[in-house]
């Protein structure tokens, strides 16, 4: 063979095995969809059969306008709803479900209750089984290319939100010059000894979550947290008007993990808020409040289920959901990143490239050696 034909049929091959590969997978992937779509259409029909969804809640403004904006995609069926307190949606639900009383279909909350109490519980069903849209399932429409699972099998925990976050850190404007201010550990200069009030991060809430993220931020963790509550003469209330009206008396100068500044500063009272996002900390990314979804076990409705779940995760799901809950005090941002951000201020908005800390992993989901940490150093 003359040497110039070789790239020429060394390309034709190429061509040709391309070809024939294209002809044995078109059929395979046809195949693939019309049965994903065949099996959503039984999922469907048998979902507005049963008629309705019940979704169990954290207790947050405008969650349930959220959720219940389902109905409007899917009149047939209802979303009957309840919600709690953080602390009181553990207990509530393992105690009906000792009662034999299996009454809800989907957990929206927190990390805390699905990761600390449901999963050890064995009260989940697994979520990939459920996914069934092509859009939910498409990984390139989510962050990072993936789907982010918090339970170690990654199977049963969807965090469906990741809003950057950081412990609030407040300052009364008449004591503290927030340009003194790059880092957390600009805290630790002696004269701001006996002149910090924190929320009490042994407590549930916020505060907790604050600890965590600290313990979990490799610029801070331990040693930060330590120097803190043991060199700083740190007040300790249980109590966000409290704290927040300590700080506006000038009782104190800062205020850690303390929430509901935009009332305060509505009333005119000289306090501020640090712009903790662009200190020199690698910021986390968190799910909050109602940013995870788990399916319950044995479910009333479990076709009813699968869709509110695929729903929930689609495109429109996620844009509905993200723009509900949206509020001065309350940032979140969808995992998707085919849907418009525009409500989230820029420099809280997640950016491709930079590091962040995913806070809604099964280890730093793990309060134990922070309890631990905080039971040795905080002796009030």
């Amino acid at each position: 063979m003359l040497p110039f034909c070789r790239p020429i049929l060394r390309r034709a091959l190429s061509t040709l095995a391309a070809a024939f590969l294209l002809f044995l997978v078109t059929p395979w992937a046809e195949a693939a969809e019309a049965k994903s779509d065949a099996e959503w259409a039984r999922t469907l029909e048998a979902a507005k059969k049963e008629g309705k969804v019940s979704v169990f809640l954290y207790q947050r403004e405008n969650i349930e306008a959220a959720v219940k904006a389902f109905e409007r995609k899917y009149p047939e069926i209802q979303v009957v709803t309840a919600a709690t307190p953080a602390a009181e949606t553990g207990p509530r639900l393992m105690a009906e479900r000792r009662a034999g009383k299996f009454l809800w279909d989907i957990c929206i909350c927190g990390p805390t209750t699905p990761f600390a109490v449901l999963y050890p519980a064995k009260a989940l069903d697994p979520i990939k089984p459920g996914l069934l849209l092509p859009e939910v399932l498409d990984l390139s429409k989510w962050w990072e290319g993936r789907h982010h699972y918090m339970d170690p099998e990654g199977n049963y925990i969807f965090v469906f939100l990741g809003s950057v976050d950081m412990p609030n850190l407040f300052y009364n404007k008449n004591l503290v010059d927030p340009k003194e201010f790059k880092s957390y550990w600009d805290m630790l200069n002696p004269k701001w000894r006996g002149k910090i009030v924190s929320l009490d991060p042994r407590q549930p809430g916020r505060q907790r979550v604050g600890g965590r993220f600290i313990y979990n931020i490799p610029e801070l963790g331990e040693k930060f947290l330590t120097r803190l509550f043991t060199e700083m003469d740190v007040a300790l209330s249980r109590d966000d008007r409290q704290a927040l009206d300590w700080l506006a008396v000038g009782k104190y100068a800062l205020c850690l993990m303390c929430g509901n500044i935009e009332a305060a500063t509505a009333q005119g009272l000289p306090v501020g808020e640090f712009d903790v996002y662009r200190w020199k900390e690698t910021p986390g990314i968190y799910s909050g409040s109602n940013g995870t979804v788990a399916l319950m076990n044995q479910a009333p409705h479990p076709a009813a289920a699968k869709v509110f779940l695929n729903w929930l995760l689609s495109r429109e799901g996620q844009l509905s959901f993200q723009k509900i809950m949206n509020s001065p005090d309350l940032l979140v941002e969808s995992m998707r990143t085919d849907i418009a951000k525009d409500m989230i201020p820029a420099h809280q908005r997640r950016v491709a490239g930079t590091k962040y800390i995913i806070m809604d992993t099964a280890e730093r989901s793990n309060q134990e050696p922070v309890n631990k940490l905080l039971k040795e150093i905080i002796k009030k």
